[in-house]
């Protein structure tokens, strides 16, 4: 979900932590500073939903079925050069026992390229995923969690964020801030568009004159839809 599609669905499993070489490089320092991101991060989210009266913002109700579970609050706000967007959610599932999740994404963009983004999840006050990126000059830093350096640069201006906000008409890929890397979209019908997931998994979002109304999620076991307020 999205980032917060992807995130909900991957953290109704348990989390793993067994380190490959790649975890033990320069990024197994930085466990620390995933979870000061976090509580930083949502901090943030909570400052930007208390204050869209300033920026751009919309609410989708998180469906399961015929119960809403959460919602989800976006935001977009412009200020010279430079355009923040960010998402916060809130959401409960029944899976075995309930699931208390949380989701936060923070993207930025300047002169209308990608500059940043951040992305944390917590499932019952336990951190389960994120992801940073950031430009440092010339170069792209990008982390994973548990603290895995990974490559991040792109030249694509796309990303999942922007798609709450415009319709991708005539792209073929988008930047997942929580994986850090292209996947392929593809536009299936007039205004419905299906983003491929690393694991395979197909995230389907709705537009209605170009203006985001649904995201869908199919699982086997249950359905998500993100619906517009």
């Amino acid at each position: 979900m999205p980032v917060v599609l992807y995130l909900v669905l991957h953290m109704l499993t348990p989390s793993k932590q067994k380190r490959s070489v790649s975890d033990t490089g320069p990024g197994v320092m930085r466990r620390p500073f995933f979870a000061g991101f976090t509580a930083w991060l949502f901090a943030l989210g909570c400052a930007l939903t208390c204050s869209t009266v300033m920026g751009q913002p919309s609410t989708f109700a998180i469906w399961k079925g015929d119960d809403m579970v959460g919602k989800v609050f976006v935001d977009r706000r412009t200020s010279g050069d430079r355009t923040h967007y960010s998402m916060n959610s809130r959401s409960k599932v029944m899976v075995l026992w309930p699931q208390h999740i949380r989701t936060a994404m923070s993207t930025e963009y300047v002169a209308g390229r990608l500059a940043a983004c951040h992305t944390a999840v917590c499932v019952n006050d336990e951190v389960r995923d994120s992801s940073s990126m950031r430009t440092q000059g010339t170069k792209v830093v990008g982390y994973l969690h548990p603290g895995r350096v990974v490559p991040a640069a792109s030249a694509n201006s796309w990303t999942t964020a922007r798609m709450y906000y415009e319709e991708p008409l005539g792209q073929t890929a988008i930047y997942v801030e929580s994986v850090l890397r292209d996947c392929a979209l593809a536009k299936v019908g007039a205004g419905i568009y299906e983003l491929t997931l690393p694991d395979g998994h197909v995230n389907r979002y709705v537009y209605r004159n170009g203006v985001l109304h649904e995201i869908q999620v199919d699982r086997l076991f249950f359905d998500l839809v993100f619906r517009r307020v």
